[in-house]
């Protein structure tokens, strides 16, 4: 079992590069979750769990650090997100006894961005120091670039955990960021996967608003 979780015990390769099971398994449990959370089930937070769990192992190995440090945040979010969906408070159910899909106002849509940038502001700060403080860290190279990846990340959780129809937008912007990383860097296989990922965005960003007017019939005609 523990070879399985190596990152040099190689699945297949694409372009005289390697893919690990692993890496496989991230991707299938991330795009599993993603798809389910755009057609609005819980489902996709306990999905959720077990890819932020790999991703937790996967960054470990790559002394990725900082990455695998945003995972135990991850997991506290989804945590957050399922309570919310499963256990809505009075007024804020659909009608399975969901937590609806809303919109957030245009004030809070502003204080979203603020939040956005004051997230990427000490998160990048941190990166450009983390060297310093331990060998244990590498040296960021682009720390800003990474703390905004990371903050739209963030956002997009959190907001999904509310179920915001904005919470799709963030991810798209995401998924549009991490196509140029990965084909800049030169990968092969990560654009396509996140290529896929902004496919399902586009789905969920779709489906909500359908969900949305649903509930809005149902709240008038009930």
């Amino acid at each position: 079992m523990g070879a399985f979780f190596d990152l040099h015990n190689i699945f297949f390769t694409i372009n005289g590069q390697g893919v690990s099971y692993l890496e496989f398994c991230a991707v299938i449990f991330g795009l599993t979750s993603v798809f389910l959370a755009s057609l609005a089930k819980a489902l996709n937070y306990w999905i959720g769990f077990v890819y932020s769990a790999l991703l937790f192992v996967m960054f470990l190995q790559k002394n990725l650090y900082t990455n695998m440090l945003l995972q135990p945040v991850s997991i506290g979010i989804l945590i957050y997100g399922l309570y919310k969906w499963t256990r809505p408070a009075t007024g804020e159910k659909n009608g399975k006894y969901q937590l609806k899909i809303s919109f957030l106002t245009p004030k809070q849509r502003i204080m979203h961005l603020v939040l956005l940038s004051v997230i990427v502001f000490i998160w990048g700060f941190i990166l450009t120091r983390l060297h310093s403080l331990s060998d244990v860290f590498p040296p960021a190279r682009a720390p800003y670039l990474d703390a905004t990846v990371a903050g739209l990340m963030l956002m997009a959780q959190l907001l999904a955990a509310r179920k915001k129809w904005e919470s799709w937008i963030f991810w798209i912007v995401l998924n549009i960021c991490n196509v140029i990383l990965y084909i800049s860097a030169g990968l092969v296989f990560m654009p396509i996967v996140a290529v896929c990922y902004l496919a399902l965005n586009v789905i969920g960003i779709i489906h909500w608003k359908k969900e949305w007017k649903k509930q809005e019939n149902y709240v008038e005609n009930n």
